[in-house]
């Protein structure tokens, strides 16, 4: 079967061994403020800061955003917590930093008529450093989706930039951490260093989780775009760090909640499970949530296989096969996911429902390689909503602008996370580190391109509305069909299941 080696755009992430690095600074004994260097003024703010849990145990009130108000149309909407407007900073009152760099600092006081009105100094421009594998092995998609990220700042420059900041441009500064955790955390350090007011990246969930700890220890906020593994936020306390998507679990929740629906329309008992997954931290992450998640169903998982980088899976898929699940589940990059199938296909088996967790090689260059065999099958992630005519539209200029492909799932959870910051930026009217923190915090961004819920963030940073969609591959289509409010197909219930 020639066609399992015929391979999609590289995909990989790298699980390479990482130590986090210590941020602390000192300021210099008798040094003035502003003679500080930007990193010891961190090190000042970090001292004095709150943590998020403490911010969010005050029950301060969400900012709700429709993000369009300032990404192209639609309205920007405020509810304070003192029943005002809600606007932060607007009356230039000292709430800033101080240290004169533009923003959050006192204005220029004029009087007239007997009343004293205070005029704003703000920025020209507010910075997004984005991390992303730029070179390597994973460039293509990297590349693509820090283009995605430069997209959304291009479409709200278009729209007048930064309204609440006299329209401050949002420029995007980039870092290439090359699959390596510890450029992770130096491309953090360095982008903070040349300006960076928020922080992205970076599709590793190794990388990630360094350059999570690098930007706390600067005390810069960092949005991820792309990262699965639910332990980056999950087993450690952050306070600077957010995610958009959903993390491992939920989208392994996801799956499973998703499968057994179907398989109920389908009148199919599902009870057994198998699993197939590539074995690095992504895989897994999923490997783990899928566990949990079987268990919560009352599912048995009768068979674990993995398979790693350039490995072969004749004998894995021997194992499944003779243990006969009701579902096979795999979790795996594009090589990996056609080596697997054609392990199946030469091994002529195939289960009674195949149905993919946040597994790449759904694609339909790899569905016409593999034939009718994979229609019917079910494949669970996030993904750009099919129903919104705005994100067709930014797909196809994202192909336009940058000659690539238009948008898929990766690019489209970048261009939210964008659309978040920038909404950040345009509510805090402030790059300050802390009001941007205290902004991410309370934030709601309602009108944003993926097929979820309204974005908001909890204690621990996850995204509190994030979910995983599923999709059934239907004439080598990927057609939406759970949940409900978002699908535009019906379940195929009788391509689902094989036998």
């Amino acid at each position: 079967m020639g066609f399992r080696h015929i391979l999609a755009e590289p995909n990989v992430h790298l699980n390479t061994p990482f130590e986090s690095p210590d941020m602390a600074t000192e300021a210099t004994p008798g040094d003035d403020l502003e003679q500080q260097s930007s990193r010891e003024r961190r090190s000042t703010r970090r001292d004095s800061r709150r943590s998020r849990r403490a911010v969010l145990a005050t029950g301060a009130g969400a900012i709700a955003v429709a993000s369009a108000g300032c990404l192209g149309g639609g309205e920007t909407t405020t509810e304070g917590d003192d029943g005002g407007d809600g606007t932060a900073d607007g009356d230039g009152t000292s709430d800033g930093d101080g240290t004169g760099d533009g923003d959050g600092r006192d204005g220029d006081a004029t009087t007239t008529g007997g009343e004293t009105t205070t005029a704003r100094d703000f920025p020209d421009e507010v910075v997004i450093g984005s991390i992303h594998p730029l070179s390597g092995s994973t460039a293509y998609t990297g590349t693509r989706t820090h283009q995605a990220i430069k997209l959304a700042a291009m479409v709200a420059n278009e729209n007048g930039g930064i309204e609440s900041m006299d329209g401050a441009e949002v420029t995007v500064i980039e870092s290439d951490h090359k699959n390596d955790p510890s450029l992770g955390a130096e491309s953090a350090r360095e982008l903070v260093d040349e300006g960076a007011h928020v922080l992205t990246g970076t599709y590793s969930s190794a990388i990630t989780s360094a350059t999570a700890t690098a930007a706390e220890g600067q005390g810069v906020p960092f949005v991820i775009d792309v990262s699965t593994a639910a332990s980056i936020l999950q087993e450690r306390q952050f306070d600077y760090v957010y995610r958009t998507q959903p993390n491992s679990l939920e989208m392994a929740r996801n799956t499973i909640t998703h499968t057994v629906a179907a398989a109920d329309q389908a009148g199919f008992d599902l009870e057994t499970v198998g699993l197939f997954y590539i074995d690095q931290t992504y895989g897994q992450s999923l490997r783990d949530g899928l566990r949990t998640a079987a268990d919560e169903a009352g599912l048995e998982i009768v068979d674990e296989e993995s398979i790693g980088f350039g490995g072969t899976a004749d004998t894995q898929v021997t194992a499944l096969r003779d243990a006969d699940p009701d579902v096979v589940i795999p979790t795996l990059f594009p090589q990996q996911f056609m080596e697997v199938v054609g392990s199946m296909q030469d091994q002529d088996y195939w289960p009674p429902i195949f149905s993919g967790a946040a597994s790449a090689g759904f694609t339909p260059d790899n569905f016409e390689q593999i034939g009718d065999t994979i229609n019917g099958s079910l494949s669970t992630g996030f993904r750009l909503d099919p129903t919104s005519e705005r994100g067709q539209t930014l797909s196809g200029r994202f192909a336009q602008e940058f000659d690539t492909a238009p948008m898929e799932s990766n690019q489209a959870m970048a261009y939210a996370t964008a659309e978040v910051m920038i909404a950040a930026f345009e509510e805090a009217a402030s790059t300050d580190p802390e009001v941007l923190n205290e902004t991410l915090q309370s934030i709601t961004v309602e009108d944003h391109v993926m097929a979820m819920p309204p974005i908001t963030f909890g204690p621990d940073g996850e995204n509190e509305n994030a979910i995983a969609v599923t999709n059934q591959i239907q004439d080598h289509e990927t057609e939406l069909v759970y949940p409900e409010e978002f699908a535009v197909a019906e379940v195929d219930t009788d391509k689902l299941v094989t036998r």
